[in-house]
């Protein structure tokens, strides 16, 4: 069966999805939607990717969900490469991201605020009929002419765009795209200096970014009612060297360069790597010429230079219970820190190098020699939460206690070299 309308939605919108495929079916467009039209057995996203190709034109359902989506984001860019019609059908007046923003700058929108009423429905229904008779959309309220980026940059958008589609058939992807870097925070400490150029490890093919020296208060941060009772004394700490930090956390791409046995499904090579030991993780860091972050060398790099809790709304720098979906996502797809670290809270936790005590020894040594033996009974430490965390653990300086020998299910890792 032939289905000239493909429509692009989050899991979350399935029900208003199904309510709009229903409606443009009854006039006589067939629609491709998902899961419904991906044969039994067949390769998730292969699926998707032929669909998209065959269709028509592209209705797109735009909520706060979906705008959240690196996988719409992902079909609208190759709606957009393709040169199908796009047609927004927009739920919510929430603003647009930037890279959505590019992709729709040129469409002209359906804004039904008020939901699936049988006037939007009518409304999409002709819209939809003029894109596939080759003829301009109508429109059916603002018309969005805002041509705001040139298209030198088109290219670099759209390779952006559908990185976030290849990561589901090619284990080999490459390091995720470096953005502009936001402002900081006003509550800034440390602001980052100006600083070498990021570069890409050849052991491990991941992008390292430059931290600087500095100084900054460790611990509970100021105004935050959420600390527990491990997260302090609050305290000065000095790291008077800079270092090499991995701008993403270890993917499971990565990981199989270092430790062939690792495998995973060829559709999660840019997913962070889970399940590692502190013993794991360790290996791993060594192998790639460096080793795991101090939990003070941790803590600094994920402030970014700032002094409170967070360093963003954290719906838009971290994967968390609130927008995960209960899955990982591919990383550097959220907004950075001022260091231009992706995903340091969220997403995977992540290994530090230090054992765990149940509060700070403001004497002890923050670099050097903090990697202890451990006893039968000791602990080590992850730190930045998971994609399953409450919103209150998206804290810089939350801490988790864990077996140092087994293998924990959230826990990843991202190393620091000292040198190049």
């Amino acid at each position: 069966m032939d289905h000239p309308v493909f429509v692009s939605y989050s899991s979350t919108d399935h029900a208003v999805a199904a309510q709009l495929c229903e409606a443009l079916e009854k006039s006589g467009h067939n629609c491709w939607i998902a899961p419904r039209d991906i044969e039994p057995g067949a390769d998730y996203p292969s699926a998707i990717l032929d669909g998209l190709q065959n269709a028509r034109a592209v209705v797109v359902i735009v909520t706060p969900a979906s705008l959240a989506s690196p996988h719409v984001l992902s079909e609208i860019g190759h709606a957009f490469g393709e040169k199908k019609p796009i047609i927004p059908f927009r739920l919510s007046a929430a603003p647009l991201p930037p890279k959505f923003d590019y992709f729709l700058s040129m469409s002209q929108w359906l804004d039904a605020h008020d939901g699936c009423t049988s006037e939007n429905l009518a409304r999409l229904n002709e819209a939809v009929s003029q894109a596939l008779d080759g003829g301009k959309a109508p429109s059916a309220g603002e018309t969005r002419g805002r041509n705001k980026w040139r298209y030198a940059s088109a290219a670099a958008i759209f390779l952006l765009a559908t990185g976030a589609l290849a990561y589901w058939r090619w284990p080999a992807a490459p390091p995720p795209k470096i953005v502009p870097l936001p402002p900081l925070d006003t509550t800034k400490t440390n602001p980052p200096e100006s600083k070498p150029q990021p570069w890409v490890n050849p052991k491990d093919g991941l992008t390292y970014v430059w931290i600087p020296p500095g100084t900054f208060t460790m611990g509970c941060s100021p105004g935050d009612t959420e600390c527990a009772p491990d997260e302090g004394p609050t305290h000065q700490v000095e790291l008077p060297a800079g270092f090499w930090m991995g701008q993403t956390e270890v993917t499971n791409a990565a990981y199989h360069r270092i430790v062939a046995t690792s495998t995973f499904p060829a559709n999660e090579a840019n997913l962070p790597a889970t399940g590692l030991s502190w013993l794991q993780a360790k290996a791993y860091c060594a192998q790639t010429g460096g080793r795991l972050p101090t939990e003070a060398e941790w803590e600094y790099a994920a402030r970014g230079g700032i002094a409170g809790a967070t360093y963003g709304v954290p719906v838009k720098i971290a994967w968390y219970g609130g927008n995960s979906e209960g899955v990982r996502h591919a990383v550097g797809m959220l907004q950075p820190n001022a260091y231009g670290l992706y995903d340091m809270l969220g997403n995977a936790s992540e290994w530090v190098l230090d054992r765990y005590y149940n509060k700070y020894d403001i004497e002890a040594p923050a670099i050097g020699n903090v990697d202890q033996s451990h006893t039968g009974n000791s602990f080590s430490l992850t730190r930045g939460a998971y994609w399953e965390s409450e919103v209150q653990d998206i804290r810089v300086s939350r801490r988790s206690e864990q077996e140092h020998d087994l293998p924990v299910p959230m826990a990843g890792v991202r190393c620091v070299i000292d040198k190049r």
